[in-house]
């Protein structure tokens, strides 16, 4: 696996931090989560070590990069994943199935998220979980000031604006973890009353 995170820091593949990713398998095994969603695979690091957990972990996968995607397709099948990890090369706005997922972990557009959870709420399991990553997003979030690039400077609005909504919405249980690797926020669907 460490020649899997060498390649994403020489060819600057952004893959979750190791305090994320322990945080993320901590609540894949607190929650015996088997069916999985993963929006953004990269390659294929995530995917492969929530795979590795139990052989009874099914991943689906969607990447819409052809370079990456094919590096994880590599990755998963060096692994000798193929059987758990489905990897789709395609827009994330593309995906459909009426499958439900123990959790949803999204680490793929950021300036997407709230779309993403509108998107995928219906194929969540009751106390599905949705993991979303880089909240924080290198703590541009917590220190705008920080900011040089204007399009950066939007992005981290975004963020700010996803994380301040679901915190505030009440059709959600959601909690913030900002210094959980990149920042996370795990969120539940409330059941309809």
């Amino acid at each position: 696996m460490n020649d899997i995170k060498d390649y994403a820091n020489v060819h600057n593949v952004p893959i979750i931090m190791d305090k994320g990713l322990e945080f993320l398998l901590e609540i894949i095994k607190d929650n015996n989560c088997k069916n999985i969603l993963e929006l953004g695979t990269a390659i294929g690091y995530s995917s492969i070590k929530m795979a590795k957990l139990s052989k009874d972990i099914n991943i689906d996968t969607i990447e819409r990069k052809e370079l990456m995607y094919n590096q994880a397709i590599k990755n998963i099948k060096n692994e000798g994943l193929e059987n758990q990890i489905n990897c789709n090369y395609m827009n994330i706005d593309d995906f459909r199935t009426e499958k439900k997922y123990d959790l949803i972990f999204v680490d793929a557009a950021k300036a997407q998220y709230g779309r993403y959870l509108d998107m995928f709420a219906k194929n969540i399991k009751k106390d599905g979980i949705f993991f979303f990553d880089n909240i924080s997003f290198h703590g541009y979030v917590e220190h705008p000031e920080r900011i040089e690039s204007r399009n950066r400077r939007q992005l981290v609005r975004k963020i700010t604006h996803f994380r301040d909504e679901v915190l505030k919405d009440d059709r959600y249980n959601c909690e913030y973890y900002p210094n959980k690797g990149d920042g996370i926020i795990i969120l539940k669907i409330k059941e309809n009353k």
